[in-house]
Protein backbone atom coordinates (compact mmCIF):
# COMPACT_ATOMS: atom_id res chain seq x y z
CA UNK A 1 0.00 0.00 0.00
CA UNK A 2 1.26 3.70 -0.72
CA UNK A 3 2.37 5.74 2.00
CA UNK A 4 0.42 9.10 2.00
CA UNK A 5 1.91 11.90 0.90
CA UNK A 6 1.29 13.91 3.58
CA UNK A 7 3.39 12.01 5.83
CA UNK A 8 6.27 11.78 3.29
CA UNK A 9 9.29 13.81 3.86
CA UNK A 10 12.08 15.14 1.30
CA UNK A 11 12.01 13.37 -2.03
CA UNK A 12 14.60 13.32 -5.08
CA UNK A 13 12.85 15.50 -7.18
CA UNK A 14 11.38 17.73 -4.45
CA UNK A 15 14.80 18.69 -3.53
CA UNK A 16 15.99 19.03 -6.79
CA UNK A 17 12.96 21.32 -7.74
CA UNK A 18 13.90 23.38 -4.19
CA UNK A 19 17.78 23.67 -5.31
CA UNK A 20 17.11 24.58 -8.77
CA UNK A 21 14.55 27.23 -7.90
CA UNK A 22 17.28 28.04 -5.02
CA UNK A 23 19.84 29.65 -7.87
CA UNK A 24 18.03 32.63 -7.83
CA UNK A 25 18.80 33.46 -4.01
CA UNK A 26 22.16 32.23 -4.68
CA UNK A 27 22.70 34.84 -7.03
CA UNK A 28 20.76 37.64 -4.83
CA UNK A 29 24.10 36.66 -2.23
CA UNK A 30 26.38 37.14 -5.52
CA UNK A 31 25.17 40.17 -6.21
CA UNK A 32 25.07 41.22 -2.87
CA UNK A 33 28.69 40.31 -2.04
CA UNK A 34 30.37 41.00 -5.45
CA UNK A 35 30.41 44.44 -4.75
CA UNK A 36 32.21 43.82 -1.35
CA UNK A 37 36.05 44.30 -2.92
CA UNK A 38 36.58 45.74 -5.93
CA UNK A 39 35.13 48.76 -5.19
CA UNK A 40 38.83 50.96 -4.78
CA UNK A 41 40.00 49.68 -7.97
CA UNK A 42 36.91 50.84 -9.69
CA UNK A 43 36.39 53.98 -8.86
CA UNK A 44 39.69 55.28 -7.04
CA UNK A 45 41.47 53.66 -10.17
CA UNK A 46 44.07 52.34 -7.52
CA UNK A 47 45.71 49.35 -9.61
CA UNK A 48 46.91 52.34 -12.10
CA UNK A 49 45.55 55.62 -13.93
CA UNK A 50 42.48 54.86 -15.92
CA UNK A 51 43.73 53.42 -19.78
CA UNK A 52 41.34 51.71 -22.28
CA UNK A 53 41.21 47.84 -22.42
CA UNK A 54 39.29 46.68 -25.54
CA UNK A 55 38.50 50.21 -25.75
CA UNK A 56 36.85 49.86 -21.97
CA UNK A 57 38.02 51.88 -19.74
CA UNK A 58 40.09 50.04 -16.69
CA UNK A 59 38.45 51.93 -14.02
CA UNK A 60 34.96 53.90 -13.70
CA UNK A 61 36.17 57.21 -11.44
CA UNK A 62 33.24 58.31 -9.13
CA UNK A 63 33.55 59.53 -5.64
CA UNK A 64 33.05 57.94 -2.45
CA UNK A 65 29.02 58.87 -2.20
CA UNK A 66 28.13 57.79 -6.23
CA UNK A 67 29.94 54.60 -5.34
CA UNK A 68 27.91 54.10 -2.07
CA UNK A 69 24.80 54.96 -4.49
CA UNK A 70 25.96 51.71 -6.67
CA UNK A 71 25.92 50.02 -3.47
CA UNK A 72 22.52 50.58 -2.62
CA UNK A 73 20.73 50.13 -5.94
CA UNK A 74 20.68 46.76 -5.62
CA UNK A 75 18.74 46.33 -2.57
CA UNK A 76 16.50 48.81 -4.53
CA UNK A 77 15.82 47.16 -7.35
CA UNK A 78 15.19 43.86 -5.41
CA UNK A 79 12.47 45.97 -3.35
CA UNK A 80 10.89 46.83 -7.08
CA UNK A 81 11.15 43.34 -8.21
CA UNK A 82 9.45 42.13 -5.38
CA UNK A 83 6.50 43.93 -5.05
CA UNK A 84 6.03 43.71 -8.99
CA UNK A 85 6.44 40.37 -9.22
CA UNK A 86 3.97 39.29 -6.83
CA UNK A 87 1.43 40.12 -9.49
CA UNK A 88 3.28 38.60 -12.21
CA UNK A 89 3.72 34.85 -9.93
CA UNK A 90 -0.09 34.71 -9.38
CA UNK A 91 -0.88 35.74 -13.44
CA UNK A 92 2.28 33.42 -14.78
CA UNK A 93 2.86 31.12 -12.50
CA UNK A 94 5.79 30.82 -10.25
CA UNK A 95 7.72 29.08 -12.73
CA UNK A 96 7.88 31.10 -15.54
CA UNK A 97 8.71 33.96 -13.45
CA UNK A 98 11.48 32.05 -12.00
CA UNK A 99 12.88 31.83 -15.36
CA UNK A 100 12.09 34.86 -17.53
CA UNK A 101 13.28 36.90 -14.36
CA UNK A 102 16.12 35.61 -15.03
CA UNK A 103 16.68 37.60 -18.76
CA UNK A 104 16.58 40.82 -16.80
CA UNK A 105 19.78 39.84 -14.84
CA UNK A 106 21.57 38.61 -18.11
CA UNK A 107 20.41 42.46 -20.04
CA UNK A 108 22.24 43.74 -16.71
CA UNK A 109 25.43 41.29 -17.10
CA UNK A 110 25.66 43.21 -20.71
CA UNK A 111 25.89 46.37 -18.96
CA UNK A 112 28.35 45.24 -16.47
CA UNK A 113 30.76 44.33 -19.12
CA UNK A 114 30.64 47.28 -21.17
CA UNK A 115 29.93 50.24 -18.82
CA UNK A 116 31.63 52.89 -19.77
CA UNK A 117 30.78 54.71 -16.67
CA UNK A 118 29.47 55.26 -13.71
CA UNK A 119 25.50 55.23 -14.28
CA UNK A 120 25.56 52.74 -16.60
CA UNK A 121 26.93 50.49 -13.32
CA UNK A 122 24.52 51.61 -11.34
CA UNK A 123 21.84 51.21 -13.58
CA UNK A 124 23.19 47.43 -14.21
CA UNK A 125 23.42 47.09 -10.47
CA UNK A 126 19.20 48.36 -10.11
CA UNK A 127 18.26 45.81 -13.09
CA UNK A 128 20.44 42.86 -11.75
CA UNK A 129 18.31 44.04 -8.31
CA UNK A 130 15.02 43.41 -9.71
CA UNK A 131 15.73 40.31 -11.02
CA UNK A 132 16.51 38.87 -8.21
CA UNK A 133 13.92 40.32 -6.09
CA UNK A 134 11.74 38.79 -8.13
CA UNK A 135 13.48 35.70 -7.88
CA UNK A 136 14.40 35.61 -3.96
CA UNK A 137 10.46 36.73 -3.25
CA UNK A 138 9.21 34.04 -5.59
CA UNK A 139 11.20 31.22 -4.04
CA UNK A 140 9.55 31.26 -0.76
CA UNK A 141 6.21 30.39 -2.50
CA UNK A 142 7.69 28.45 -4.62
CA UNK A 143 8.81 25.77 -1.79
CA UNK A 144 5.87 26.67 0.63
CA UNK A 145 3.71 24.98 -2.39
CA UNK A 146 5.56 22.12 -3.75
CA UNK A 147 7.17 20.81 -0.86
CA UNK A 148 5.10 18.28 2.30
CA UNK A 149 5.05 19.28 5.53
CA UNK A 150 8.14 17.49 6.74
CA UNK A 151 10.21 18.92 3.47
CA UNK A 152 8.97 22.23 4.25
CA UNK A 153 10.39 23.08 7.49
CA UNK A 154 13.84 22.34 6.65
CA UNK A 155 13.79 23.25 2.74
CA UNK A 156 12.04 26.45 3.66
CA UNK A 157 15.26 27.63 5.46
CA UNK A 158 17.03 27.26 1.72
CA UNK A 159 16.78 30.73 1.25
CA UNK A 160 18.97 31.72 3.43
CA UNK A 161 21.57 28.95 2.68
CA UNK A 162 21.49 29.70 -0.84
CA UNK A 163 22.30 33.69 -0.42
CA UNK A 164 24.93 32.81 1.92
CA UNK A 165 26.65 30.69 -0.29
CA UNK A 166 26.19 32.73 -2.97
CA UNK A 167 27.70 35.84 -1.14
CA UNK A 168 30.52 33.43 -0.10
CA UNK A 169 31.71 32.03 -4.10
CA UNK A 170 31.31 36.21 -4.68
CA UNK A 171 33.90 37.11 -2.01
CA UNK A 172 36.50 34.32 -2.90
CA UNK A 173 36.11 34.65 -6.56
CA UNK A 174 36.92 38.42 -5.80
CA UNK A 175 39.66 37.70 -4.52
CA UNK A 176 41.06 36.48 -8.04
CA UNK A 177 38.98 38.96 -9.92
CA UNK A 178 38.80 42.68 -8.66
CA UNK A 179 41.76 43.86 -11.22
CA UNK A 180 40.89 45.31 -14.74
CA UNK A 181 39.60 44.27 -16.43
CA UNK A 182 38.92 41.33 -14.97
CA UNK A 183 36.40 42.90 -12.78
CA UNK A 184 33.86 43.23 -15.32
CA UNK A 185 34.34 38.84 -15.70
CA UNK A 186 33.36 39.32 -11.92
CA UNK A 187 30.08 41.42 -12.05
CA UNK A 188 28.95 40.17 -15.43
CA UNK A 189 29.08 36.23 -14.11
CA UNK A 190 25.34 37.22 -12.78
CA UNK A 191 24.52 36.74 -16.38
CA UNK A 192 26.18 33.11 -16.55
CA UNK A 193 24.33 32.39 -13.30
CA UNK A 194 20.79 33.31 -14.41
CA UNK A 195 21.44 31.55 -17.88
CA UNK A 196 21.80 28.23 -15.56
CA UNK A 197 19.02 29.13 -13.90
CA UNK A 198 16.61 29.53 -16.47
CA UNK A 199 18.21 26.37 -18.59
CA UNK A 200 17.24 23.98 -14.96
CA UNK A 201 14.02 25.42 -14.14
CA UNK A 202 12.98 23.92 -17.63
CA UNK A 203 12.94 20.30 -15.80
CA UNK A 204 11.30 21.70 -12.73
CA UNK A 205 7.42 21.36 -12.67
CA UNK A 206 4.86 24.36 -11.99
CA UNK A 207 3.32 24.63 -8.66
CA UNK A 208 0.25 22.70 -8.20
CA UNK A 209 -1.63 24.81 -6.36
CA UNK A 210 -1.23 27.86 -8.95
CA UNK A 211 -1.96 24.90 -11.28
CA UNK A 212 -4.74 24.22 -9.50
CA UNK A 213 -6.32 27.81 -9.34
CA UNK A 214 -6.35 28.31 -12.78
CA UNK A 215 -8.36 24.98 -13.42
CA UNK A 216 -5.31 23.16 -14.89
CA UNK A 217 -6.04 19.67 -12.92
CA UNK A 218 -4.43 17.76 -14.94
CA UNK A 219 -1.58 19.08 -14.80
CA UNK A 220 -1.42 19.73 -11.35
CA UNK A 221 -2.37 16.10 -10.25
CA UNK A 222 0.63 15.31 -12.68
CA UNK A 223 2.91 18.02 -10.84
CA UNK A 224 1.85 16.57 -7.47
CA UNK A 225 2.59 12.90 -8.37
CA UNK A 226 6.00 13.91 -9.87
CA UNK A 227 6.43 15.84 -6.49
CA UNK A 228 5.30 13.06 -4.10
CA UNK A 229 7.10 9.66 -6.43
CA UNK A 230 5.13 6.76 -5.54
CA UNK A 231 3.06 7.79 -2.50
CA UNK A 232 -0.50 8.13 -2.37
CA UNK A 233 -1.57 11.39 -3.17
CA UNK A 234 -5.31 11.26 -2.98
CA UNK A 235 -5.90 13.12 0.67
CA UNK A 236 -3.15 16.02 -0.33
CA UNK A 237 -4.64 16.32 -3.66
CA UNK A 238 -8.53 16.28 -2.06
CA UNK A 239 -7.24 19.14 0.83
CA UNK A 240 -4.94 21.28 -1.97
CA UNK A 241 -8.56 21.80 -3.64
CA UNK A 242 -10.48 22.56 -1.16
CA UNK A 243 -7.84 25.10 -0.42
CA UNK A 244 -7.94 27.15 -3.86
CA UNK A 245 -11.72 26.39 -3.51
CA UNK A 246 -11.48 28.23 -0.10
CA UNK A 247 -9.40 31.14 -1.38
CA UNK A 248 -10.92 31.57 -4.46
CA UNK A 249 -14.65 31.14 -4.18
CA UNK A 250 -17.32 33.73 -3.70
CA UNK A 251 -16.73 34.24 -0.04
CA UNK A 252 -12.88 34.37 0.22
CA UNK A 253 -11.28 37.22 1.37
CA UNK A 254 -7.73 38.07 0.66
CA UNK A 255 -6.11 40.95 2.85
CA UNK A 256 -4.60 44.01 0.67
CA UNK A 257 -2.00 45.83 1.86
CA UNK A 258 -3.65 49.31 2.89
CA UNK A 259 -6.81 46.92 4.82
CA UNK A 260 -3.76 45.31 7.01
CA UNK A 261 -2.40 49.18 7.39
CA UNK A 262 -5.43 50.92 8.26
CA UNK A 263 -6.49 47.67 10.31
CA UNK A 264 -9.62 46.84 7.88
CA UNK A 265 -9.37 43.19 8.79
CA UNK A 266 -11.71 40.41 10.16
CA UNK A 267 -9.31 39.80 12.82
CA UNK A 268 -7.20 42.13 14.66
CA UNK A 269 -3.86 42.04 13.87
CA UNK A 270 -1.72 44.80 14.21
CA UNK A 271 0.36 42.75 16.75
CA UNK A 272 1.20 40.11 13.88
CA UNK A 273 1.54 43.57 11.30
CA UNK A 274 3.91 45.28 14.15
CA UNK A 275 6.20 42.00 14.59
CA UNK A 276 6.68 41.22 11.02
CA UNK A 277 7.82 45.13 10.11
CA UNK A 278 9.84 45.38 13.76
CA UNK A 279 11.66 42.29 12.78
CA UNK A 280 12.85 43.48 9.32
CA UNK A 281 13.96 46.94 10.90
CA UNK A 282 15.93 45.26 13.51
CA UNK A 283 17.54 42.52 10.81
CA UNK A 284 18.66 45.45 9.08
CA UNK A 285 19.53 48.00 11.60
CA UNK A 286 21.54 45.18 13.71
CA UNK A 287 24.35 46.30 11.55
CA UNK A 288 24.86 42.94 9.22
CA UNK A 289 24.28 44.80 5.67
CA UNK A 290 27.03 47.38 6.81
CA UNK A 291 29.22 44.04 7.53
CA UNK A 292 27.85 42.32 4.36
CA UNK A 293 29.05 45.25 1.99
CA UNK A 294 31.71 46.83 3.60
CA UNK A 295 33.52 43.64 5.70
CA UNK A 296 36.29 44.56 3.65
CA UNK A 297 36.23 48.49 4.42
CA UNK A 298 35.65 47.58 8.41
CA UNK A 299 38.23 45.39 8.41
CA UNK A 300 40.94 47.94 7.40
CA UNK A 301 40.04 50.50 9.74
CA UNK A 302 40.69 47.48 12.07
CA UNK A 303 44.37 46.49 10.92
CA UNK A 304 46.36 48.63 8.85
CA UNK A 305 45.91 48.47 5.01
CA UNK A 306 49.16 48.21 2.66
CA UNK A 307 50.36 51.60 1.76
CA UNK A 308 50.80 50.52 -1.99
CA UNK A 309 48.10 48.19 -4.19
CA UNK A 310 49.24 45.43 -4.90
CA UNK A 311 47.48 42.48 -7.40
CA UNK A 312 47.59 39.88 -4.49
CA UNK A 313 44.87 40.03 -2.45
CA UNK A 314 45.94 41.65 1.41
CA UNK A 315 45.02 40.67 4.88
CA UNK A 316 41.18 42.47 4.98
CA UNK A 317 40.30 40.79 1.67
CA UNK A 318 41.35 37.36 2.99
CA UNK A 319 39.50 38.47 5.66
CA UNK A 320 36.21 39.07 3.92
CA UNK A 321 36.64 35.92 1.70
CA UNK A 322 36.69 33.53 5.32
CA UNK A 323 34.16 35.77 6.92
CA UNK A 324 32.11 34.48 3.85
CA UNK A 325 32.89 30.57 4.40
CA UNK A 326 32.23 31.08 7.76
CA UNK A 327 28.93 32.68 7.19
CA UNK A 328 27.36 29.82 5.06
CA UNK A 329 28.31 27.38 8.22
CA UNK A 330 26.71 29.65 10.63
CA UNK A 331 23.07 29.55 7.47
CA UNK A 332 23.51 26.09 7.93
CA UNK A 333 23.78 25.40 11.55
CA UNK A 334 20.83 27.48 11.25
CA UNK A 335 18.97 25.52 9.79
CA UNK A 336 19.78 22.62 12.49
CA UNK A 337 19.39 24.63 15.09
CA UNK A 338 15.97 25.73 14.12
CA UNK A 339 14.81 22.14 14.26
CA UNK A 340 15.72 21.90 17.81
CA UNK A 341 15.02 25.44 19.54
CA UNK A 342 11.96 28.04 19.57
CA UNK A 343 11.94 31.22 17.33
CA UNK A 344 11.71 33.66 20.60
CA UNK A 345 14.58 31.62 22.16
CA UNK A 346 17.23 31.98 18.69
CA UNK A 347 16.12 35.68 17.83
CA UNK A 348 16.37 36.95 21.85
CA UNK A 349 20.29 34.90 21.71
CA UNK A 350 20.88 36.48 18.52
CA UNK A 351 20.16 39.75 19.42
CA UNK A 352 21.98 39.83 22.83
CA UNK A 353 25.29 38.08 21.53
CA UNK A 354 24.94 40.91 18.93
CA UNK A 355 25.36 43.50 21.30
CA UNK A 356 28.52 41.90 23.24
CA UNK A 357 29.95 41.68 20.09
CA UNK A 358 29.44 45.26 18.72
CA UNK A 359 30.51 46.57 22.27
CA UNK A 360 33.63 44.09 21.85
CA UNK A 361 34.72 45.20 18.35
CA UNK A 362 34.10 48.89 19.24
CA UNK A 363 36.44 48.49 22.24
CA UNK A 364 39.06 46.52 20.26
CA UNK A 365 39.13 49.42 17.77
CA UNK A 366 39.60 52.07 20.30
CA UNK A 367 41.90 50.68 22.01
CA UNK A 368 43.68 48.93 19.01
CA UNK A 369 43.21 44.92 20.29
CA UNK A 370 42.45 43.79 16.53
CA UNK A 371 42.40 39.92 17.04
CA UNK A 372 39.70 40.95 19.50
CA UNK A 373 37.90 43.08 17.09
CA UNK A 374 38.68 40.83 14.24
CA UNK A 375 37.06 38.05 16.17
CA UNK A 376 34.13 39.88 17.21
CA UNK A 377 33.20 40.33 13.92
CA UNK A 378 33.15 36.96 13.14
CA UNK A 379 30.93 36.11 16.25
CA UNK A 380 28.26 38.89 15.20
CA UNK A 381 27.83 37.23 11.76
CA UNK A 382 27.49 33.93 12.61
CA UNK A 383 25.07 34.71 15.71
CA UNK A 384 22.65 37.27 13.46
CA UNK A 385 22.84 34.14 10.81
CA UNK A 386 20.94 31.95 13.55
CA UNK A 387 18.66 34.26 14.41
CA UNK A 388 17.49 37.62 12.86
CA UNK A 389 18.75 36.26 9.82
CA UNK A 390 16.12 33.72 8.79
CA UNK A 391 13.58 34.41 11.13
CA UNK A 392 11.45 36.92 10.28
CA UNK A 393 10.37 35.52 6.95
CA UNK A 394 8.97 32.09 8.67
CA UNK A 395 7.45 34.10 12.12
CA UNK A 396 4.36 35.73 10.43
CA UNK A 397 3.73 32.64 8.59
CA UNK A 398 3.24 31.18 12.21
CA UNK A 399 1.07 33.65 14.05
CA UNK A 400 -1.16 34.90 10.76
CA UNK A 401 -4.36 34.04 8.97
CA UNK A 402 -3.95 32.93 5.52
CA UNK A 403 -5.99 35.54 4.21
CA UNK A 404 -3.42 37.81 5.27
CA UNK A 405 0.03 36.30 4.59
CA UNK A 406 0.63 37.06 1.31
CA UNK A 407 0.33 41.02 2.22
CA UNK A 408 1.86 40.69 5.69
CA UNK A 409 4.92 39.17 4.02
CA UNK A 410 5.10 42.06 1.28
CA UNK A 411 5.14 44.63 3.98
CA UNK A 412 7.51 42.88 5.91
CA UNK A 413 9.64 42.63 2.66
CA UNK A 414 9.74 46.16 1.96
CA UNK A 415 10.50 46.66 5.34
CA UNK A 416 13.62 44.36 5.01
CA UNK A 417 14.75 45.92 1.49
CA UNK A 418 14.13 49.38 2.58
CA UNK A 419 16.49 48.69 5.39
CA UNK A 420 19.25 47.47 3.50
CA UNK A 421 19.40 50.17 1.05
CA UNK A 422 19.39 52.41 3.84
CA UNK A 423 22.39 50.91 5.52
CA UNK A 424 23.99 50.57 1.96
CA UNK A 425 23.62 53.50 2.19
CA UNK A 426 24.88 55.33 5.32
CA UNK A 427 27.61 52.60 6.92
CA UNK A 428 30.46 53.59 4.93
CA UNK A 429 29.87 57.25 5.84
CA UNK A 430 29.30 56.40 9.24
CA UNK A 431 32.56 54.28 9.42
CA UNK A 432 34.45 57.37 7.90
CA UNK A 433 32.72 59.53 10.31
CA UNK A 434 32.85 57.82 13.41
CA UNK A 435 35.52 55.17 13.22
CA UNK A 436 36.04 52.76 16.26
CA UNK A 437 32.65 54.15 17.79
CA UNK A 438 30.27 52.54 14.64
CA UNK A 439 29.57 49.45 16.66
CA UNK A 440 28.48 51.40 19.78
CA UNK A 441 25.28 52.70 17.39
CA UNK A 442 24.76 49.03 16.42
CA UNK A 443 24.90 47.99 20.29
CA UNK A 444 22.45 50.37 21.03
CA UNK A 445 19.80 49.27 18.36
CA UNK A 446 20.70 45.40 19.42
CA UNK A 447 19.59 46.29 22.93
CA UNK A 448 16.41 48.00 21.50
CA UNK A 449 15.36 45.25 19.63
CA UNK A 450 16.17 42.38 22.44
CA UNK A 451 14.12 44.60 24.99
CA UNK A 452 11.23 44.88 22.20
CA UNK A 453 11.31 41.63 21.03
CA UNK A 454 11.35 40.68 25.02
CA UNK A 455 7.88 42.05 25.61
CA UNK A 456 6.25 41.73 21.90
CA UNK A 457 7.61 38.16 20.86
CA UNK A 458 5.66 34.83 21.54
CA UNK A 459 7.12 31.30 20.69
CA UNK A 460 5.46 30.37 17.48
CA UNK A 461 7.73 27.21 16.69
CA UNK A 462 5.53 23.91 17.49
CA UNK A 463 2.26 26.03 18.25
CA UNK A 464 -1.13 25.20 16.83
CA UNK A 465 -1.67 28.09 14.01
CA UNK A 466 -5.41 28.66 15.12
CA UNK A 467 -4.26 29.09 18.76
CA UNK A 468 -1.95 31.61 17.73
CA UNK A 469 -4.02 33.40 15.50
CA UNK A 470 -6.66 33.65 18.35
CA UNK A 471 -4.35 34.17 21.44
CA UNK A 472 -2.56 37.05 19.30
CA UNK A 473 -5.20 38.54 17.16
CA UNK A 474 -5.87 41.05 19.93
CA UNK A 475 -4.17 44.30 19.00
CA UNK A 476 -0.73 45.02 20.20
CA UNK A 477 0.14 43.08 23.91
CA UNK A 478 2.44 42.45 25.89
CA UNK A 479 3.04 38.44 25.68
CA UNK A 480 4.34 38.34 28.52
CA UNK A 481 1.13 38.07 30.15
CA UNK A 482 -0.46 34.99 31.11
CA UNK A 483 -3.11 35.10 28.97
CA UNK A 484 -1.61 35.51 25.83
CA UNK A 485 0.78 32.17 26.21
CA UNK A 486 -0.05 29.18 24.18
CA UNK A 487 1.39 25.27 24.74
CA UNK A 488 3.45 23.09 22.55
CA UNK A 489 1.04 20.93 20.87
CA UNK A 490 1.72 17.22 20.39
CA UNK A 491 1.06 16.32 16.46
CA UNK A 492 -1.09 13.11 17.69
CA UNK A 493 -3.51 15.50 19.63
CA UNK A 494 -4.11 17.36 16.03
CA UNK A 495 -3.48 14.94 13.59
CA UNK A 496 -6.74 15.73 12.32
CA UNK A 497 -5.41 19.17 11.18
Amino acid sequence: MAVPSYAMGITKYQLFCVLVASIGSFNFGWNFGVINLPGNVITKCIAGPEHSILGLPSCLPASETIWTLSVGMFPLGALVGAIVCTRFANVYGRKAVLIYSNVIAIVAAVLFGVAINIPMFIIARFLSGVSQGCANGTFSTYVAETTTPKARDMLGSTIQMSISAGTMVAQLASLGLTNPPLWRVLFSITGLISLIHMLLMTRCVESPKWLLSKDRVDEAQDALQKLRKSADCTEEYKALVETVQAEMGPDAYSATIPDLLLGKTPDNLRHQLLLAILCMVFQQFSGISGVAFYSTKLFESITSPPAHYSPKPNLAQILTGILSIVGLLAAVAGMLLAGYFGRRTLMLFSHVSMIVCSALISVGSIKGYNIMAISMVFVFYTVYLVGPGPLPWAIPGEMTPIYAISSLLAIAGFTGYSGVFVIGMAFSPLLDALQGYTFILFAATNTVAAITLFFLLPETKGRYIPDMIRTHSVGIHNIMQARYQTSEFKIEEKEDF
